[in-house]
């Protein structure tokens, strides 16, 4: 009865997991969103010499072969680095550009059409917060298990989430081609900056204005 009572407390009354439990889930995360993403990135080698002819369009000006290229690395090379946790900040930004291009390739498409790739554009956006988690190849590699970046937090609440209602204004202005050309990537831009300063809740400007 008391291990009954225990786990009622703990599902019910969202008491924090431990440290090891949070790395175990963003480890399991982290291993499915890669592995759910290998059959899209093989799926173009299969298709190379159709897709390389004409790939969605050109969808970002760099050429078809240059935008396949990249398509590939992300969804195959990523993907395999998100699933042994090796580079995972890099490896979930490179992926969540790809789901930014092609959540704006799709953004005028019936919603079922378009909800994938920002189901994926939010999974990334996830690991580019939380890292590889304890379970990984860069814990192993860097030794960084006891290293927190939320320590060095100096912005409140309040502040955190203006940030992000302007980072999802901005990127539906672009996504809806509100924006065209070099203005579309600098605005992305600014947003991935305070995406995650709002995350992080570190703010320069914040220390400089308290010193003054």
């Amino acid at each position: 009865m008391k291990n009954l009572n225990r786990f009622l407390n703990v599902f019910f009354k969202n008491t924090p997991a431990s440290p090891d439990a949070q790395s175990a889930a963003i480890s399991i995360f982290r291993i499915f969103t890669g592995v759910m993403m290998l059959p899209y990135g093989w799926s173009k080698i299969q298709n190379y010499s159709e897709l390389s002819v004409n790939f969605f369009n050109d969808p970002i000006g760099i050429g078809m072969l240059p935008s396949l290229w990249l398509t590939i690395f992300a969804q195959l090379g990523c993907a395999a680095m998100l699933i042994l946790g090796l580079q995972t900040r890099f490896a979930a930004f490179v992926l969540f550009i790809n789901m930014a291009v092609a959540t704006k390739f799709h953004f005028f498409d019936p919603f079922f059409v378009k909800a994938l790739p920002i189901l994926f554009l939010g999974m990334y956006a996830f690991l580019m917060v939380s890292g590889g988690g304890k379970f990984s190849l860069d814990n192993l590699i860097f030794k960084n298990a006891n290293t927190e970046i939320s320590r060095r937090s100096n912005m409140n609440i309040f502040s955190r989430s203006v940030r992000i209602a302007v980072c999802f204004i901005l990127s539906w202005m672009v996504f809806s081609n509100a924006f065209s050309g070099i203005a579309s990537f600098i605005i992305l831009a600014a947003v991935f900056l305070l995406f995650t300063s709002a995350i992080y809740g570190y703010c320069p400007l914040i220390n400089t204005i308290k010193k003054n």
